[in-house]
């Protein structure tokens, strides 16, 4: 009996043993969810031509530089990218996961318009493009507004009642540039002859060339164009056709001092910069960014001795009724 209950006791001090060299049970906590940290904001942009042209896709680019340096992104591009190409650089671009695509041109419009819905996430901005969507947005200037004005400068300026315009792809925004340009002129006289003329390409320096010679047989004197490395023809053939010329884009006239009256300038960098920082900002909108006199982006560059002071006095005046609305310039359709 003793030995029994002695085997019961020290069975029960060795269970009590084992429970107390146990590890006590550590309460299980919540799963720990994984943080996704959002992707990084990053731009992509494809350009037609050279980004060092002076005149188009520099103008893009510069824009895509601030975009770098004072949004603190990271930015790639390609350039001169043949039309072949602008559908799948664009494609390319998105599949890269970066969050924003430019494609620099109404040339873009319809390749944007194809690979937008098969990026929902990506969101997609054509500059002086055609389309919208809910991820695709396009950014353009008041182009007539400021041709406008170059038309006023040129039948001004007009000795012999004949003034041009020389555009490259006969696309919407040239377009619009060639006929706010000739209503400008008639503005400052109905009866003045306005030629008009499209390369079919914007950088063909002799097709530029060609097509000044043209006019100048016919006794045009002032030439507005928009173009890109083919100013640099219609430059060379204005020198010793007696031709004076209203530049695009940049303030062209340290290229030529002896014959650009003006430029037409466009700050297309600004609108990009601008709509990039919005959409960075979550607020992007897939709607047509519009910016007109009002905003800075577009004006004509400074006057220099070519241009007489009460020409300068004139042009100053009807570009202070285009702002106050007494000169209503209609936007024109695509």
């Amino acid at each position: 009996m003793f030995r029994k209950s002695l085997l019961a006791l020290l069975t029960l001090v060795l269970i009590l043993s084992l429970a107390a060299c146990a590890s006590p049970q550590t309460p299980a906590s919540p799963a720990t969810e994984a943080v996704e940290e959002a992707p990084a904001f990053r731009v992509a942009m494809v350009f037609p031509g050279a980004v060092n042209d002076k005149s188009w896709n520099q103008a893009g680019f510069t824009g895509l530089e601030r975009i770098k340096n004072e949004l603190g992104v990271e930015t790639a591009y390609l350039e001169q990218v043949p039309s072949t190409d602008w559908e799948e650089s664009l494609r390319t671009f998105a599949s890269q996961g970066y969050s924003l695509v430019l494609g620099h041109g109404d040339q873009f419009s319809e390749p944007s318009k194809k690979v937008a819905p098969e990026f929902p996430d990506t969101k997609f901005i054509v500059v002086n493009g055609a389309n919208t969507a809910p991820n695709l947005a396009s950014i353009a200037l008041f182009d007539e507004q400021v041709s406008f004005l170059a038309g006023v400068v040129a039948a001004k300026m007009s000795q012999s009642g004949k003034v041009g315009y020389i555009g490259g792809l006969e696309i919407p925004p040239v377009i619009r540039n060639g006929k706010g340009f000739e209503q400008g002129a008639k503005y400052v006289n109905p009866d003045i002859q306005v030629s008009i003329t499209y390369l079919g390409d914007f950088n063909d320096a002799a097709k530029g060339k060609e097509a000044t010679l043209a006019m100048a047989e016919n006794g045009v004197d002032v030439i507005f164009y928009y173009v890109d490395n083919a100013m640099l023809g219609i430059q060379e053939a204005a020198k010793g056709a007696n031709v004076k010329l209203i530049g695009c884009i940049f303030d062209q006239y340290e290229m030529a001092p002896d014959l650009i009256l003006t430029s037409a300038i466009q700050d297309i960098s600004t609108a990009i910069f601008e709509a990039a920082k919005t959409t960075k900002e979550g607020k992007f909108e897939g709607k047509a960014y519009l910016f007109g006199l009002d905003s800075g982006a577009i004006a004509l560059a400074p006057f220099r001795e070519n241009v007489p002071a009460d020409v300068v006095a004139f042009v100053n005046q009807v570009q202070q009724d285009i702002l106050s609305g007494k000169i209503t310039i209609e936007r024109m359709s695509q």
